[in-house]
């Protein structure tokens, strides 16, 4: 009981702490962002065990982009094709059950790809072209922890058939439909009366969200397991580390931003 009151305060501390800043202001937003995803970053280092201040660098200069909308289109394209290659070979190499070889180059391309292009792409999904739309990056957050919540509740009350039980053996299909069922009541609400999106495009947004956040925890899981520890850090009380928090929406996130480009 002890551990699942500290978790409540913790998990609540941070998603308020979240909300709370995106709402505050485009500035807040970016410098959260780039806290947690430094964080979140110098956690996936030691799991890799790999040591570059490039990374670092390269997210306070890309998220300093993003705030000001300095980006090139170029540029971000290229970041964008990226992002989404290197996420597609994560997901190859998890469901191939190969070990990945982390020599240095592969450490830094996953270090600048898998994270830091995705914490940019974080920031970006908030704006509207030049508009900062903070509902845009809170619709994100909240139904990728709706869909957490409740695959999580369901898989613990209802869980009989694993999804991937080599990689993460307590997650079912019962709570991955839970899961869904609660994010796409969560978006309907929230598109109901925010209207969001077009063209019903809702609807892949609310079925996007639950298979990514479950590929993105997966992959986590991978490193994980790779590296031999359950979780990535211990700054968040029961919850792990920053990168358990993000592993859903650093993976999301591109895609997500590639869904908006479409509005």
């Amino acid at each position: 009981m002890k551990d699942i009151k500290i978790r409540a305060v913790s998990g609540s501390l941070y998603a308020a702490t979240l909300i709370g800043a995106i709402f505050f202001s485009p500035f807040t937003m970016s410098a959260i962002i780039f806290i947690f995803s430094s964080l979140a970053l110098w956690e996936f280092q030691r799991l890799i065990q790999f040591k570059s201040i490039i990374p670092f660098m390269t997210l306070a200069l890309s998220i300093g982009y993003a705030l000001f909308s300095l980006m090139t289109k170029q540029t971000e394209d290229v970041m964008l094709y990226i992002a989404l290659i290197l996420n597609s070979v994560l997901i190859i190499l998890l469901f191939s059950s190969k070990k990945i070889n982390l020599n240095y180059p592969i450490k830094l391309i996953l270090s600048l790809g898998y994270l830091v292009f995705s914490s940019y792409f974080i920031c970006r999904s908030a704006y509207e072209g030049l508009t900062y739309s903070p509902w845009l990056l809170t619709l994100l957050y909240l139904s990728i922890w709706a869909n957490n919540s409740f695959a999580y509740i369901f898989g613990s009350k209802f869980g009989k058939h694993k999804l991937l039980p080599k990689i993460s053996p307590k997650k079912s299909w019962e709570g991955f439909f839970g899961g869904m069922i609660a994010t796409i009541l969560l978006t309907y609400v929230i598109e109901k009366e925010l209207n969001l999106f077009e063209n019903k495009l809702w609807i892949l947004f609310a079925l996007m969200v639950p298979i990514l956040a479950t590929l993105g925890d997966f992959i986590q899981s991978y490193f994980k397991r790779i590296a031999k520890v359950k979780d990535s850090g211990s700054l968040i009380p029961g919850h792990g580390g920053f990168y358990d928090r993000m592993d859903s929406v650093i993976f999301i996130a591109p895609y997500y931003y590639l869904l908006l480009k479409f509005i």
